[in-house]
């Protein structure tokens, strides 16, 4: 499990998503796998009010909030490790 807190934007209307993310894990002898997936705790508005209650009322809402959450933390963790490979780069270079 990874925290999850990221920024997205719906229809023009911004929103922090903070919850859980797990991976998933590939199929194996004893289990069958399970898929990638987020558990929403909070959905902020810019002026901070928690409508994560509300968004849950409409399940197509609620599914292209997670959807949109689950890319934007993923691309946040390929930026992070895109980073952190640049980073070493630099370290070795200065360091030979």
């Amino acid at each position: 499990m990874e925290y999850l807190h990221v920024s997205i934007e719906i229809n023009g209307v911004k929103l922090e998503v903070i919850g859980n993310y797990w991976p998933g894990e590939a199929a194996s002898w004893d289990s069958p796998g399970e898929s990638e997936s987020i558990e929403i705790e909070k959905i902020l508005t810019e002026k901070g009010d928690d409508i994560g209650g509300m968004v849950a009322y409409v399940e197509d809402l609620q599914e292209h909030v997670e959807q949109a959450a689950l890319e934007a933390h993923k691309d946040r963790k390929d930026w992070q490790r895109e980073e952190a490979a640049i980073s070493r780069r630099e370290m070795a270079r200065e360091a030979a």
